[in-house]
């Protein structure tokens, strides 16, 4: 059943930035009530499970008609709104009942972090999200492309739960310039406050944007790059993982203490390459090291990035030189995503019909846990002394997988 909102008219903001918000946890439409009394006559004859109201307009009756009214219906969570942070106000409301306070008209990421505060203390218990590395050892194969795409498309997948969206690169990360972020936060004045990070705190560093992600991107300042070591990067994940359903981190392409405390602590690895002797090479040698490291290999997924009909090394090839499966291919589509990259949105806000768009929602489905279908390792041919035929196959050295 979806939760029911009430909201005293312009009491919350733009009516569609708001329902927008409120569907990304599982409310339905928001009912409107023209008046403060109109909403306590509805409080106490339906049932309401977020009501925002301006608290400045109440009377001194209202206050106790609300406070009775959220004594009979204790479920009845109450974000009260007012033009001025007025301390004295601020007490009232709250010895009526009302939960959160917000400057009206609020901004809709304090709105939704009001919302979800309340949310989790209806909860009780966090449930642990999933989180999602996207990484390469090469730079230039799209990563940021995929990490911040998947991240949309998580969160079209799963409307009722929360997608966040890290940069997890130290100094100069491309998923602000990508989303045309103005957040004045960043990854830099979390690592300033590491050893006090909660989910609060996380959330309000975070930048809500349309599409239900929520994003935090990395900091320009270079020398905070020793400050976010392995341990930080293990904290920071962490929480993002007890307030977010998905988490995708968009990790460096070099192995830092970091990119390692990332590839440790992520749920599942997407593992970028594209259809090049060099980018194969460069994945070869990333699975090598993830075996090393102890990995499951139901962990380690490779994403094929930028397929054409064109390309020479085929997906057979690719599946047959990496000794596994291709867990998922991404076509290639330049123009769409250089359009959407100079607009500074991701491809489904930019073109919703793009077949790229689509693509991206399968491979959201399958990280959200719809298996791809078995696909067995090619074998390659030989001529009959155990040496594969494929120019590929000559070139890495690679007969038949077993």
């Amino acid at each position: 059943m979806l939760r029911s909102a009430l909201i005293v008219a312009g009491s919350a903001g733009p009516p569609d930035v708001v329902d927008g918000l409120l569907e990304r946890v599982g409310f339905g439409p928001s009912r409107i009530a023209a008046s403060v009394a109109e909403a306590l006559t509805r409080l106490h004859v339906e049932r309401v499970d977020l009501l925002v109201i301006p608290v400045r307009d109440l009377t001194a009756g209202e206050f106790a008609t609300l406070e009775r009214e959220l004594r009979a219906h204790h479920t009845t969570f109450v974000i009260g709104t007012a033009g001025t942070a007025d301390a004295e106000l601020i007490l009232r409301a709250m010895r009526a009942g009302v939960h959160e306070f917000l400057v009206s008209p609020p901004e809709p990421n304090a709105f939704a972090s009001a919302v979800d505060r309340l949310l989790r203390r209806s909860a009780g218990v966090t449930a642990s999200g999933t989180t999602i590395a996207v990484y390469s050892a090469k730079g230039g194969l799209g990563t940021t492309t995929i990490a911040v795409n998947l991240a949309f498309a998580l969160a079209a997948h799963r409307k009722d739960g929360r997608v966040a969206l890290a940069d997890m690169v130290a100094g100069g990360g491309d998923v602000r310039v990508m989303l045309n972020l103005q957040s004045p936060y960043d990854m830099g004045d979390l690592v300033k406050k590491v050893g006090d990070i909660d989910a609060e705190l996380l959330q309000s560093l975070m930048s809500a944007l349309a599409g239900g992600v929520w994003a935090l991107p990395s900091s320009d300042e270079l020398e905070l790059a020793d400050a976010l070591d392995g341990a930080a990067t293990v904290r920071i994940i962490d929480q993002l993982r007890s307030y977010f359903a998905y988490t995708v981190l968009d990790c460096e392409h070099h192995l830092s203490d970091r990119t390692l405390a990332t590839l440790d602590s992520a749920d599942q690895i997407l593992l970028v390459t594209q259809l090049g002797v060099a980018c194969l090479r460069s994945t070869q040698r990333t699975l090598t090291l993830c075996r090393r490291l102890g990995y499951d290999e139901h962990k380690i997924h490779v994403v094929v990035n930028r397929v054409t009909a064109h390309d020479t090394v085929t997906m057979a090839d690719a599946a047959r030189v990496l000794g596994r499966a291709i867990f998922f291919a991404v076509p290639n589509d330049y123009k769409t995503c250089a359009r959407a990259l100079a607009t500074g949105v991701p491809l489904a806000e930019y073109n919703r019909r793009s077949p790229l768009v689509a693509r991206y929602g399968q491979l959201a489905a399958r990280v959200a846990g719809r298996p791809p279908a078995a696909t067995p390792v090619p074998r390659a041919s030989n001529n009959g002394n155990g040496r594969p035929t494929s120019a590929i196959g000559r070139l890495f050295g690679v007969g038949r997988v077993s």
